[in-house]
């Protein structure tokens, strides 16, 4: 299609369309017998204007009208000559759809698909028609235009597929600013708008006489027609079809299961997803039903309505393919319907591997169409010119018989594809809950008719629609859509509900179902006869209203109401049995006949029928000597061998003619008896008169053909020589064959012969000769005549190699520089390879070593080599390795894999990558930069008050010296930049291989108080370019010091995956050999125990450390259930530093591996309550290839307390993201909320598909969280804590990472429970891998690694300061090595640093603040006291004066409670005995009253018995603690620790500050003119030696009144120990209970 000469396309199209046709492979048209017709100029006409419709504008002016008259000349078509001339939604008759003409002209898109295009719109989903099939120069040509105008092509997302059986190209993502340009393009006809498709029986089937009622006789089921072997598919939003009322046909044994092959009489036959541009074209896919709809019409189709058999479909005998072609939302873009019917068309005739009665597809059930649109005022829709019309017409052609929804509008609009020519479109009536037809309606949501007019003088094409089918209150199957909360014992599957649903949508597959008993009456019938029945043998409903064309069409009815028995009955060639009267046919004649007139043909005597099989029963009538016979009766009838007679089937009437007549029966399982003696068929022929011929007969031999396999059990691991066993039943035994896979049949065991009867089968097979993996294996009997019997399947795991990893790599390897993709470059670039390997073996790696080569890759600073910990099977991993390409020229670059063969890998040659990379001279003037890593500090991070070392570094990138430089250094004060030094440089050397430096080294003052300083370098001097001349920088200011490196040895094969602080000392959580260990590490940085965690780990680890102490630890198991499938649940535990406190306990049931997944799993903890999150894969929900996503929460206030953890909660669903592309969850626990920060696969606004970071947040008891917030993207790595302000509302912080090598950066920010900030802090982090916070006393740390000058490096600095305040303090280079984690303890730290190779090393991170020592600053005691209070001074004595008063009174209030309660108590002192001379025992005096521990004697006899200082615990039996006391109690006697202190004294600030709250008013303080008690006043203290002296020993007066102590021995009990056998005396009489003093074990006294 050319456009007039004022058409303005772009030089960039123009340019790429020469460099096309120049390049591009021309041999296609330039062959001999190509008749071509390239016309220089296209002929043009006036444009035609229509109101309301915006015309098509070339610049500024009107676009002239293509006349569109192109001749094909010998050019392929698969389309009639000049179709799109009667092409609408066109008006205005230009190829331009309507409906794009109005996007053009500022309408938005209305694709579901649409994204953000180049020009600023949203792009649009269209069809390009051509004048013949595109070429490749078509298509080539069409695809430069596309990138030209910024498409995202299908790497992108976006879809584009050459449909083979019309001249068309579907495609979406299209940016508006190309569409004139495609319009341009010669061989154009149309530029289509795709159609949005959407989704458009019990009484039902009843009424329409598919199934038996008691109104109307001669049903199709009653006749036994119920589609047998006849293939149905259903296009539609997937299937459901382990539903019972679909997966099998006789309902025995049919309990749902994921895998539709796993029934031995299976229903399902094959499956495609369509809206997939992965979806697997052979069959072999399942695609489920997220959405309903499609499994509703499944069911009204095919359904059994299982063992109930109530809520039936027409065709319960049919088999089902599932076409996918909407999406779970129920509408998406024609392209994924196109994709649908095309690959029907291709699978017309296609030998599923079920069975022969299996093959192809006769029916296809569409219950979809265009959803009317804005866009198009007025639509009426169709006029069956649109591409799903035409490719239905091709369905039609290739013998599939095509019935479509009229669609739910309720108006005159026949949508596409109901619009095609050839198919059969199906209105929808409501049958008012009856079974009698009398009352029913067409229903007011249905369309009615005509078409518009297609112009091509079938005035019979728009008579729209065909039929009405019953589509109101349709009870069908129900569908299990929705992600399943993980927990549940098993993933949902659909079972035996039904649920109602109202619609054309239903009303077209029981018109689907009617279509396949037909066939399976006449199979010979085409689809246009099938049609021409079904419209005939309607019930006509209504008046014409096309006379002219048809004398019963009515534009609501159609030609009539669907009626299966009389549809069946004109197949047949029978007149149809009348509706009044009920239908009632009159008993046949009884009685002697006369006249041998009728003979039956077939079958022939001793024939042997087949269980399932679908026999013809035919033959011949004469006409009597009175005259001719109307009918032709067949009779069937059993002989057991005890002489009892069965009626198999009544006389019923032969269809054809009486002349020619047939019948056709199918045997029923329940019609072969192993007694059988043999069974009679019956022949007679009866006149209208009563005339009866005499009989004719045939007899035969029923018989099954039926194969069962009997082992090995599905789920057996098979390896080597295996034995398959079973029976076969059947006639005429010859074979047993089998085949793997798709393979051909081969044979299994030669079969004793039988004439008829069961024998039992066995053979070996090598399990050698395949692959190892998941192989499909089938079996059958063939007997002598080379009838087969039904085909039965089983899948097995082939196990034979032993269990190893396998390397590959995936994708292309990419070579960046400075974060875009390079395809040379300079000497000295430090270039990032980025590729991704993958583990598709079946075994589980660690350490897995990757090395690149090549010249000039001998680096220590860029790492050219990198260990991966882990590397499961089936994941894969996306590696960047750096190369500093120093050599100019032609280079080898190859990486490898495992290169010193440490895993035994099967399969090496895939390990190694080779490629060619040129590497071109250094530039010869000199380049100076400011590099990643350019500045350092001495100390590493500069301490407050302190002075520091500052040094900058340049580096010159080219050959020439740089020299006579100048470096200005300028800090950020209050008043601006400030300078601070300045450096003379005198040269930076030049090299044509790598890099020349110079240093600048200035001398500043740190800060008063930890932050940051900010700074300012300029660099002046010949060849300094303005652009680089500058660099600004932070150094982050803290009361800390880096400790001295400690190595760390592990086991061979150990690999680190978690490291977290205690109070004095961490834990490294490690695996070795699928094994989760724990290890202990002190403070001095010295690895101690090594604890067994979990022997089956499952790859998911979360740990926390708890307010009490102790680390919480979350992991994911793996596990074998009995029948070889993989489990996985989430096991939990608490930890000290020296061992398992709690007993390792299990918060979700099994599930199998390949139904569902958890993830991404973090714990925290706020208030005391504990959360775990994390992601819930569900595979099942939505088919296996669109599988759900959740977040889950579990809840617990006792997280030791395995019942405490409550049922995972769904907080947000269908999360698009997979364990390959994500990272762990980062949540934190605030006063507000619960927040989680999470990832999603987004593809908004660049129309890239990429990572991005969500933040969410919400009550974590409860689901479906509405908060949601997109902030960031690229995103990995994400870290979050929640803080509260003075105000207690929640601050968040948060690190992430965003981007990958050298373009990557660290985001960080510090916000608000509801995401205020618009975007976060960025500072540049080439080459980062983590990231890591940790909250401190002086505010939130920060480390994170990158790759600079010096190689892989960790970073330190301070996100905010004590009051949460953000500080921005990023960053200083703090230590070389990758940062493998960060452990506080309670002051330090302990940093985890790694090197490329794989090395751990150790370095301490001191805190020099002070650690909670009191302060001595002079003052004096009072003003101690008065500091902490509120006021002046004044104020402040008034308020410790009322404090002190209340003090003293709750003092006195206490000591006056606890002598009443004791005065009725005996007050004795007790104490034990003195050790005289033959005993070794103490004798301590001490009061109960005063004392924190029992009054106890020891026993020392024993030598081995040593005694330490500690006083014993006494335990009182009835006496309630609280933990205040406990607390205290504790504090006091020494027995807590740091954090039991810091808990005491914020117990203390708490009741203070109730006390001042609730303190009366004080007394007003003195007047000014008040004087104070001058110290004269006071009594002088007596002088040194002034005091009398203490009296002596002895000289104690007695207390008068009290007589002497009488000389008898106290009470007192001897116990022993039964935990560690000491023995000790108690003499305190009231005790019951004393601690031991040895070993702390309760005694009984």
């Amino acid at each position: 299609m050319m456009l007039d000469h004022g058409s303005k396309k772009t030089h960039l199209v123009s340019l790429m369309l020469v460099a096309v046709f120049l390049v591009a492979d021309l041999g296609a048209i330039a062959t001999p017998s190509t008749e071509l017709v390239e016309p220089s100029h296209e002929a043009f006409t006036d444009p035609i204007l229509v109101d309301g419709l915006p015309p098509l504008m070339c610049g500024e002016s009107l676009c002239m009208r293509p006349v569109r008259d192109l001749d094909r000349g010998a050019r392929p078509s698969s389309e009639a000559p000049m179709w799109w001339q009667s092409y609408g939604p066109d008006l205005d008759w230009n190829g331009m759809d309507d409906r794009l003409q109005r996007v053009l002209a500022g309408a938005e898109s209305d694709s579901p698909t649409a994204i953000l295009g180049n020009d600023g719109r949203a792009t649009v989903a269209i069809v390009v028609d051509y004048a013949w099939h595109p070429t490749e120069s078509e298509i080539e040509t069409l695809r430069v235009i596309l990138e030209a105008h910024g498409w995202v092509g299908e790497e992108g997302g976006a879809w584009f597929q050459v449909l083979d059986d019309i001249d068309s190209i579907a495609l979406d993502k299209v940016p508006v600013s190309a569409l004139m340009d495609i319009y341009a393009s010669y061989g154009v006809v149309v530029i289509e708008m795709q159609n949005v498709m959407v989704p458009m029986n019990d009484v039902a089937a009843k009424a329409a006489r598919s199934r038996p009622s008691e109104v109307y006789t001669e049903t199709a089921y009653e006749r036994d027609y119920i589609g047998e072997g006849v293939v149905v598919a259903v296009l539609d939003t997937g299937v459901d079809n382990e539903h019972e009322s679909l997966n099998d046909f006789d309902d025995m044994d049919d309990e749902p299961d994921q895998d539709a092959t796993s029934y031995d009489d299976q229903k399902w036959v094959a499956g495609y997803d369509a809206t997939s541009s992965a979806g697997a074209a052979d069959g072999s896919q399942d695609p489920d039903d997220g959405n309903g709809h499609g499994t509703h019409v499944a069911g009204s189709v095919v359904g059994t309505g299982d063992a109930s058999r109530v809520h039936m479909g027409t065709a319960p005998g049919a088999y089902l393919v599932d076409v996918k072609v909407l999406t779970d939302s129920g509408g998406t873009n024609s392209q994924a319907s196109l994709n649908g019917i095309q690959w029907i068309i291709n699978n017309a005739n296609t030998d599923w591997g079920n069975n022969a009665s299996s093959r192809g597809i006769q029916v296809a059930s569409m219950s979809f169409g265009s959803a009317s649109s804005p866009l198009n005022p007025g639509d009426q829709g169709d006029n069956g010119t649109g591409a799903e019309a035409r490719l239905v017409n091709d369905a039609v052609n290739a013998s599939i018989v095509c019935v479509v929804a009229m669609g739910n509008d309720g108006t005159n609009r026949v949508p596409s594809p109901a619009s095609s020519d050839l198919a059969i479109s199906v209105g929808a009536a409501t049958d008012r809950g009856t079974i009698n037809r009398t009352n029913d309606n067409v229903a007011d949501y249905s369309n009615t008719g005509p078409r518009l007019s297609d112009a091509d003088d079938d005035e019979w094409d728009e008579l729209k629609p065909d039929i009405t089918s019953f589509g109101s209150g349709i009870m069908s199957a129900t569908a299990a859509t929705g992600p399943s909360l993980p927990g549940q014992p098993g993933r949902p599957l659909a079972g035996n509900e039904y649920d109602e649903k109202d619609g054309t949508s239903m009303a077209t597959p029981i018109a689907s179902g009617v279509v396949a008993t037909m066939l399976q009456a006449e199979p010979s019938l085409t689809p246009q006869e099938v049609k021409d029945i079904l419209r005939n043998s309607s019930e006509q409903r209504g008046s014409a209203s096309e006379p002219s064309v048809s004398d019963r069409w009515n534009s609501d009815w159609g030609f009539g109401l669907i009626d299966a028995s009389c549809a069946i009955d004109m197949a047949l060639n029978r007149a149809c049995t009348p509706l009044e009267g009920a239908g009632v046919v009159a008993p046949p004649p009884t009685g002697n006949g006369s006249g041998d007139h009728v003979t039956i043909n077939n079958p022939s005597n001793g024939s042997w029928w087949v269980e399932g099989d679908r026999e013809r029963i035919s033959g011949v009538a004469l006409e009597s000597e009175v005259g001719p016979y109307d009918e032709v009766q067949i009779r069937i009838e059993q002989h057991l061998e005890s002489g009892t007679v069965r009626e198999l089937q009544g006389w019923i009437t032969a269809g054809g003619d009486v002349s020619n007549w047939y019948l056709d029966v199918s045997v029923s399982s329940d019609w072969v008896r192993a007694d059988e003696d043999y069974t009679l068929i019956l022949a007679r022929a009866i006149s209208d008169d009563g005339e009866e011929s005499l009989l004719d007969a045939r007899y035969v031999r029923l018989a099954r053909m039926l194969v069962t396999l009997a082992g090995p059990s599905v789920g057996t691991l098979l390896d080597g020589s295996v034995e398959f066993s079973g029976t076969v039943e059947g006639l005429e035994h010859d074979r047993l064959e089998y085949k793997v896979d798709s393979g051909e049949w081969l044979l299994g065991e030669e079969l004793d012969f039988l004439d008829v009867g069961t024998q039992d089968w066995s053979f070996s097979w090598n399990s050698n000769s395949v692959e190892d993996g998941s192989h499909r294996l089938s079996f059958r009997m063939v007997n002598d005549s080379g009838v087969a019997t039904d085909t039965i399947r089983r899948t097995y795991t082939i196990d034979n190699q032993p269990a190893a990893p396998d390397f590959v790599f995936q994708s292309t390897v990419e070579i960046l520089d400075q974060g875009l993709p390079v395809y040379s470059a300079v000497a000295g670039t430090v270039l990032e390879v980025d590729f991704t390997i993958a583990n598709v073996g079946d075994l589980d790696a660690t350490d897995v070593y990757v090395r690149l080569e090549a010249a000039g890759s001998a680096s220590e600073t860029y790492p050219s080599e990198t260990s991966i910990g882990i590397l499961n099977e089936g994941e894969s991993r996306q590696i960047t390795l750096y190369w500093w390409a120093t050599e100019p020229g032609q280079q080898e670059v190859t990486i490898t894999i495992d290169p010193t063969s440490q895993h035994a890998d099967p399969t090496p040659d895939n390990n190694v990558y080779s490629f060619t990379f040129e590497v071109e001279e250094r530039p010869v003037e000199s380049m100076l930069r400011y590099l990643p890593g350019s500045v350092t500090t001495v100390p590493n991070i500069p301490t407050p008050n302190t002075p520091f070392t500052l040094r900058l570094r340049v580096d010159n990138l080219g050959q020439t010296d740089a020299t006579s430089l100048t470096m200005k250094l300028f800090y950020d004060s209050e008043d601006g930049w400030s300078p601070l030094g300045t450096e003379d440089i005198l040269v930076v050397p030049g090299s044509d291989t790598s890099s020349g430096y110079a240093i600048a080294t200035f001398s500043v003052n740190s800060i008063t108080d930890p932050g940051a300083m900010k700074f300012k370098a300029e660099l002046d001097g010949n060849g300094v370019e303005a652009e680089f001349s500058q660099h600004r920088f932070t150094i982050a200011v803290d009361d800390v010091s880096l400790g001295a490196q400690v190595g760390v040895d592990l086991a061979t094969g150990e690999v680190p995956v978690e490291f977290i602080g205690l109070e004095d000392g961490a834990l490294l959580f490690t695996t070795v050999n699928g094994e989760l260990h724990v290890r202990s590490i002190t403070e001095s940085m010295s690895v101690q125990t090594d604890l067994l965690l979990e022997d089956m780990w499952g790859g998911e680890l979360a740990v926390l450390e708890r307010e009490d102490g102790l680390i919480q630890a979350a992991w994911t198991r793996k596990s074998i259930s009995a029948d070889g499938y993989t489990l996985t649940n989430i096991g939990m535990t608490a930890l000290s530093k020296v061992e398992i406190v709690t007993p390792v306990h299990y918060q979700m049931p099994a599930q199998k591996l390949s139904e569902g997944s958890y993830w991404g799993l973090d714990l925290t903890e706020y208030d005391g309550m504990m959360v775990l999150a994390g992601y819930h894969r569900d595979i099942k929900t939505e088919g296996s290839w669109q599988d759900v996503t959740s977040i889950f929460t579990l809840v617990s206030n006792n997280p030791d307390g395995a019942t405490s953890w409550g049922n995972p909660i769904n907080v947000l669903s269908n999360i698009d993201i997979r364990p390959s592309k994500g990272d762990a969850l980062a949540i934190a626990y605030g006063e507000e909320n619960l927040h989680i920060l999470y990832q999603e696969m987004r593809d908004d606004v660049t129309g890239i598909n990429r990572v991005g970071l969500m933040y969410t947040h919400g009550d974590a008891t409860l689901s479906s969280w509405s908060f949601q917030s997109s902030v960031g993207d690229e995103a990995s790595n994400a870290r979050l804590e929640a803080k509260q302000d003075e105000d207690g509302d929640d601050v968040l912080i948060a690190a992430w990472i965003e981007g990958r090598g050298k373009d990557a950066k660290i985001a960080h920010v510090v916000t608000g429970n509801s995401w205020s900030v618009n975007e976060p802090t960025y500072i540049s982090a080439p080459g980062v891998t983590y990231v890591e916070l940790h909250s401190a006393k002086q505010g939130m740390q920060i480390f994170y690694d990158e790759i600079n000058t010096f190689g892989p490096t960790t970073r330190y600095g301070l996100l905010t300061d004590a009051d949460h305040q953000s500080t921005d303090a990023m960053s200083n280079l703090m230590a070389e090595g990758f940062l493998q984690g960060y452990a506080g303890l309670e002051y330090d730290g302990i940093v985890m640093l790694t090197t490329a190779s794989g090395s751990i090393k150790l370095r301490t991170l001191a805190s020099l603040a002070a650690k909670d020592l009191p302060q001595d600053d002079g003052g004096s005691i009072l003003d101690s006291l008065l500091a902490p209070l509120p006021g002046d001074r004044d104020a402040q004595l008034m308020m410790l004066g009322g404090v002190s008063f209340l003090l003293v009174m709750l003092l006195t209030t206490i000591v006056v409670s606890i002598r009443r309660g004791r005065l009725e108590e005996q007050k004795a002192y007790v104490a034990t005995e003195v050790v005289t001379a033959t005993d070794d025992s103490v004798e301590l005096m001490i009061q109960p009253e005063g004392d924190d521990g029992p009054l106890l004697a020891i026993d020392t006899e024993s030598e081995e018995l040593v005694v330490d200082t500690t006083a014993a615990t006494v335990v009182l039996e009835d006496e309630d603690i609280s933990l205040a006391d406990s607390l205290e109690a504790k504090a006091e006697a020494g027995a807590g620790n740091a954090r039991l202190n810091r808990r005491m004294q914020r117990k203390q600030q708490r009741e203070f500050a109730e006390i001042t709250q609730n303190l009366p008013p004080l007394p007003p303080p003195p007047g000014p003119n008040a004087t104070a008690a001058s110290p004269s006043a006071l009594p002088p203290l007596p002088a040194p030696g002034e005091l009398p002296p203490l009296p002596a020993p002895g000289e104690l007066p007695m207390l008068g009144g009290l007589p002497p102590l009488p000389g008898i021995a106290p009470p007192q009990r001897d116990l022993t120990c039964p935990e560690c056998s000491a023995k000790f005396v108690v003499k305190d009489m009231t005790l019951r209970k004393v601690a031991c003093p040895i070993c702390s074990t309760n005694v009984q006294c």
